[in-house]
C-alpha cells in the first residue's frame, strides 16, 4: 500500500506534495509529450530501438519518466523535508545505523542504484553485465534526470546496493520503493520489460524527454493547485492529470509544427516568382531524390538565394524524416538576429497553427523584439511565433518548434556539458540547417563532424549552406554525417572524396549512403569582380607615398567627390578606427558620409549602425545621396546582405576575401559612373605576413598563398567558375607534400593540435557508446569552450561623478545602480564591450563592479574601467591606456 507521507516536493507550497502524485504527473505528462511532442521520427527513434511497438514504447517512455523520482523514497531525501507526517518517527522507517557519517545521497544517484535491483525482481532480465543490462540503462537513464548521467554500476553495486549506500533505507523504506514502483506500473499500463538496449541517441531522447516532462511537472503553481484538490484518491488523482497534461505542454508551447501544404518553390514563397537556379533546381529534383533522413549541401556564391533554398530543402527532408521542427544556425549573434527575423516571417507565413519561434545566443535577452511581455502583431494569414517565458529558460531554447540560434548551440551539443540531453531531443526531432559550414577553426570543425556524426545516428535531416567550402571540408562533414548513418543500415564509414558542384548541390541519403551531386548550375550571379592587388606600405599617414593611406584615398577620390556607397575592410580594429579618423579629417564635415563598424563598440552603439547600415544598403534599404563610406572589420562577412559600389580590404585568407568581395555590385542598383563593374581593391603589407599589427589574426601560410593567388591572376576572377579553383588553390594544396612550404607544415600542426583537443573534449562517436556517463559532465554550458582562442571579458567604461560613478547608454549618461533592476541589467549589458582578457591581466580592485553584483550572473563578471578625468582613460598594468571614444569606441593606446 502507498504511504502517502512519502513527500515528493515541499518547497514553495503550502504542505508536502506526495511522491506518487508527481510521479503519476510525470509519467502521464510524458505519454502526453509522446502524443503531441515527439515527432513520427523521434517515436519510431525509441520504439525501434527497444524493438517493440509504437504502443509498447510509449507505456515505457511513461514509467521512464513516473520512476525518475524513486531515489526520493530514502532516508537520506526524506530527513531534509518537513511535515512527513510522522513517517521518520515510525519504526518501520528506520534510520540506518551511523547515517550522520554518511555522505549525503543526491536523489537521482539513488534512482540509479536502486531501480535496477527493483526492475529485475519485477521480471526484468537480470543484470549480470551492469553495461548489457536494460533495467541498468533503464535506470541510468532517470539517474540523468538532473542533467548528469552517473558512471556504469558494479555488478555488485547492482545487486546489493545497500551495501555501498546504506542511506538508500531498509525495510519501509524498501517496500515504498517498491508499491511506488508498481502503482507506476499501473498508471503506464504495466509495459513489459524490453529485451533489447537502447541505440545512444534513443537513449538521449529518452532521457531529455524525462527531464522535460518532470520539468513540466514541477510548475509550483500547477503543483500547488493538483495539491489543493487532492484527496487521497490516486485515480481520480490519475484521472485529472490526464485530463489537464495537454493544456500543461500548450501552455509551455512545446509541440511540433504543423505546416502548410506545399508543392511547389512559389507555394513556400509567394513573393520569389521567378527562383535562382540553384532554388528551381533544388525544387525540382530534391523530392524525387529523398528516402527518409539525408543530407543537403548547397554550395554558392553570395546572393544566390541559399537561405530560401536551405528552408525548402528543409520542408521537404523533414517531410520525408518525420522531422517537422526546424533549426538553423549561424556563426556570430549578428547575423542570427537579422536570421531570426526572416525565419519568424517565414514561419508565420507557411505554418499552420502557432508556432514560437526562439532566439538562441548568449546576448538574445537583449532583443527587445524577443522580448514575451512583447505585444504580437499577426498579420493575416499568418500565425503567432511568439516564444513564451517558459522556453526563454535555461536549456528550453531548442526545445521549440522552430529555433534560430549561433552554431554554438547545437556545436554544445558534442560536448558532455550539463543536460546535453535537452539538446538533443530538441534537434531530433528538427531538420538542422548550417549556414556558412566552412567558417569555423580546426577545433571547430572536429566538434561539427561530430555533431553531423550523432545526427546521422539519429536520422535528423541536415542542410548545410558555404560560399566558399573547400573539397577537404566537404568531404570531412558529409563523411561524419555517413559514418553516423550506421544506425539505419547505411553501414559507409570509409569517407568519399566529395566535390561539390559549384554552384551547385549535393544529396545524401541516410538510408543508403548514396551521394548524388547536381551542378555546376547556371546563375544570374555569374560576374567579374576586378581585383586590383597593391602592395602599400602599412601606414594611416596619407602623407607616405606608395602608403595604405594614400591608396585609400584615391580609391575612394571617385566617391568622395560625387555619390556612392563604397567598403573598407580592415583586418583590426585598431587599423579600422585609424583609417576612420585618416577620412574624417581629409574630408571634414562636409565630405561623404563615414560609419565605422566593429566588434569593440558599446553594443546599443554596434545596433545602431548597423541598423543605419542595412537602411542605406542592404536589400531593402534606400540608397544616400551623399557618398558613404563604411570602414568596418570583420563583422561584415557573413550573412548581411549589403551592397557597395566598390570594396577595398587588407589582404585576407581568400575565402574571406571572397566574402568581401559579395558585398560588391550585390544587387541591381544603378551605379555611379566610376563604378560601371564591380571591382576589389586588395591591400598588402610589404615584407613578410602578417603585417605587424594584424598579430595573429590570420595564419600566415594562408596569407602568403593568397597572395601568391592574387599575383598569378590574369584578368578578373569569374564568379562563380573561378571559385573552387582558387579555394583549392589555398587551402587543399597546402596538404601535397610535393608544395608544402614551412609555414603550411606551421599550418596543418596547428590545425592538428587543435583538432586533437577537440577529440579529448568531446562526447564519443555513437557507435562507441557502451555507458551514458561521457556524454554529461558537470560542465555548465556558459563554461563549455566550441571556439578556441583568447578568453574574452565585457568592460564597462564608467566616469567619475559627484555621488558615485555614471556610463554612457544610449539615452546619455546614466548612473551606475548598487542594486540594478532587469531594466537597468539590459541597459548596462547593452553598454559594455567585450575584449580579450589579457587587457584586464593584473587589473586592481578599481575595476571590481558593485559588490551585490555577484549576485546577478549576467553582471558578475563584468569589469568596470574607470577613466581618470584627466587622461581621459584607464592606465591598464601593462602600460597601456584603455578609454572609450564616443566615434571609434574603445582604444587601447
Amino acid at each position: 500500500m502507498i504511504d502517502t507521507r512519502v513527500a515528493g516536493k515541499r518547497r514553495g507550497l503550502t504542505g508536502p506534495y506526495p511522491l506518487v502524485c508527481h510521479l503519476v504527473d510525470t509519467a502521464v505528462i510524458a505519454g502526453a509529450l509522446w502524443d503531441s511532442y515527439l515527432t513520427s521520427s523521434q517515436r519510431e527513434l525509441i520504439a525501434g530501438g527497444w524493438k517493440v511497438d509504437l504502443v509498447r514504447a510509449r507505456r515505457l517512455v511513461m514509467l521512464a519518466a513516473g520512476l525518475h523520482d524513486i531515489g526520493k523514497i530514502t532516508f537520506c531525501f526524506l530527513r531534509g523535508i518537513k511535515e512527513t507526517g510522522g513517517l521518520l518517527a515510525d519504526p518501520r522507517f528506520p534510520a540506518p545505523a551511523g547515517w550522520v557519517n554518511d555522505e549525503w545521497i543526491p536523489h537521482q544517484v539513488a534512482s540509479h542504484w536502486t531501480l535496477p535491483q527493483i526492475l529485475t525482481g519485477l521480471g526484468w532480465p537480470p543484470v549480470e553485465r551492469p553495461w548489457r543490462s536494460v533495467a541498468h540503462q533503464f535506470a541510468q537513464i532517470l539517474g540523468g534526470h538532473h542533467g548528469v548521467f552517473g558512471e556504469a554500476l558494479s555488478p555488485a553495486a547492482t545487486a546489493d546496493p545497500l551495501r555501498a549506500l546504506r542511506g538508500l533505507g531498509v525495510d519501509g523504506w524498501a517496500e515504498q520503493r517498491e508499491e511506488h514502483v508498481r502503482a507506476v506500473l499501473g498508471v503506464c499500463g504495466s509495459p513489459q520489460a524490453p529485451q533489447h538496449l537502447l541505440p545512444a541517441g534513443a537513449a538521449v531522447v529518452v532521457s531529455g524527454l524525462v527531464v522535460l516532462a518532470d520539468w513540466l511537472a514541477s510548475n509550483t503553481q500547477q503543483v500547488q493547485g493538483r495539491l489543493d484538490r487532492w484527496n487521497g484518491d490516486l485515480a481520480a488523482h490519475t484521472a485529472r492529470i490526464r485530463q489537464r497534461a495537454p493544456w500543461v505542454i500548450a501552455h509551455a508551447q512545446v509541440a511540433a509544427p504543423a505546416w502548410k501544404p506545399v508543392t511547389t518553390f512559389t507555394d513556400l514563397f509567394p513573393d520569389i516568382k521567378d527562383p535562382y537556379p540553384l532554388q528551381a533546381d533544388v525544387a525540382k529534383r530534391l523530392a524525387d531524390l529523398v528516402d527518409g533522413p539525408g543530407l543537403v549541401l548547397v554550395t554558392a556564391p553570395t546572393g544566390d538565394g541559399k537561405t530560401e533554398t536551405a528552408l525548402f530543402a528543409a520542408r521537404v527532408l523533414g517531410a520525408a524524416a518525420g522531422a517537422g521542427g526546424l533549426a538553423v544556425l549561424l556563426p556570430t549573434m549578428a547575423t542570427t538576429d537579422a536570421m531570426w527575423r526572416r525565419v519568424k516571417k517565414f514561419t508565420a507565413r507557411a505554418a499552420g497553427v502557432g508556432t514560437p519561434v526562439t532566439l538562441l545566443h548568449s546576448m538574445a535577452w537583449l532583443n527587445e523584439d524577443y522580448d514575451p511581455r512583447r505585444d504580437e502583431v499577426v498579420a493575416d494569414g499568418c500565425v503567432s511565433t511568439q516564444a513564451a517565458q517558459w522556453l526563454h529558460g535555461p536549456h528550453r531554447g531548442l526545445l521549440a518548434g522552430v529555433a534560430v540560434g549561433t552554431w554554438d548551440q547545437a556545436a554544445l551539443a558534442a560536448l558532455p556539458v550539463r543536460f546535453n540531453v535537452l539538446r538533443w531531443l530538441g534537434l531530433s526531432g528538427k531538420t538542422l540547417v548550417i549556414d556558412e559550414a566552412h567558417s569555423y577553426d580546426a577545433y571547430g570543425h572536429r566538434l561539427t563532424q561530430r555533431l553531423l556524426e550523432w545526427c546521422g545516428h539519429l536520422g535528423i535531416p541536415v542542410v548545410l549552406l558555404s560560399a566558399t567550402l573547400t573539397g577537404r571540408t566537404a568531404t570531412d562533414l558529409v563523411g561524419a554525417y555517413r559514418t553516423g548513418t550506421r544506425r539505419t543500415g547505411a553501414g559507409h564509414t570509409d569517407p568519399e572524396p566529395i566535390t561539390a558542384p559549384y554552384p551547385g548541390w549535393v544529396h545524401v541519403s541516410a538510408r543508403t549512403g548514396r551521394v548524388t551531386p547536381h551542378g555546376p548550375l547556371p546563375t544570374t550571379r555569374e560576374r567579374e569582380v576586378t581585383v586590383d592587388h597593391h602592395t602599400t606600405r602599412h601606414t594611416h599617414d596619407p602623407a607616405v607615398p606608395g602608403g595604405r593611406a594614400a591608396r585609400v584615398l584615391a580609391e575612394l577620390e571617385p566617391a568622395a567627390g560625387g555619390t556612392g556607397c563604397a567598403l573598407v575592410v580592415c583586418n583590426v580594429v585598431a587599423d579600422a578606427q585609424a583609417t576612420r579618423r585618416m577620412l574624417a579629417q581629409r574630408w571634414g564635415e562636409d565630405g561623404p558620409q563615414v560609419v565605422l563598424l566593429h566588434a569593440r563598440l558599446p553594443l546599443w552603439q554596434r545596433i545602431e549602425r548597423t541598423a543605419l547600415i542595412e537602411g542605406m544598403v542592404g536589400s531593402k534599404g534606400t540608397r544616400p545621396a551623399r557618398p558613404l563610406v563604411v570602414v568596418a572589420t570583420q563583422v561584415v562577412e557573413q550573412s548581411l546582405d549589403w551592397d557597395f559600389d566598390l570594396v577595398i580590404s587588407d589582404l585576407a585568407p581568400m575565402s574571406l576575401l571572397l566574402q568581401r568581395a559579395g558585398r560588391c555590385h550585390r544587387h541591381d542598383h544603378p551605379r555611379p559612373a566610376w563604378a560601371p563593374l564591380p571591382r576589389l581593391v586588395v591591400l598588402s603589407p610589404p615584407g613578410g605576413l602578417p603585417a605587424p599589427t594584424w598579430g595573429d589574426v590570420y595564419d600566415t601560410s594562408l596569407l602568403r598563398r593568397t597572395c601568391e593567388a592574387l599575383r598569378r591572376l590574369e584578368g578578373p576572377i569569374a564568379i562563380p567558375g573561378a571559385v573552387p579553383g582558387l579555394i583549392a588553390d589555398v587551402y587543399d594544396a597546402a596538404w601535397d607534400p610535393a608544395r608544402m612550404n614551412g609555414d603550411d607544415a606551421q599550418r596543418l600542426a596547428r590545425e592538428q593540435a587543435q583538432a586533437a583537443a577537440a577529440d579529448m573534449a568531446m562526447i564519443p562517436a555513437p557507435a562507441r557508446v557502451k555507458d551514458l556517463y561521457p556524454l554529461t559532465s558537470a560542465l555548465d554550458p556558459d563554461l563549455a569552450v566550441t571556439r578556441l582562442g583568447g578568453e574574452s571579458r565585457r568592460i564597462l567604461p564608467v566616469w567619475p561623478a559627484d555621488t558615485g560613478w555614471t556610463f554612457v547608454t544610449a539615452d546619455g549618461p546614466a548612473e551606475l545602480p548598487d542594486k540594478p533592476s532587469k531594466d537597468d541589467i539590459r541597459t548596462i549589458i547593452l553598454s559594455t564591450v567585450q575584449v580579450r582578457s589579457t587587457w584586464l591581466a593584473g587589473a586592481g580592485p578599481e575595476t571590481l563592479p558593485p559588490s551585490p553584483w555577484q549576485d546577478i550572473p549576467a553582471l558578475r563578471d563584468i569589469a568596470l574601467i574607470p577613466h581618470d578625468r584627466t587622461t581621459g582613460g584607464w592606465r591598464a598594468p601593462d602600460g597601456r591606456t584603455i578609454r572609450l571614444d564616443p566615434v571609434d569606441g574603445i582604444i587601447r593606446e
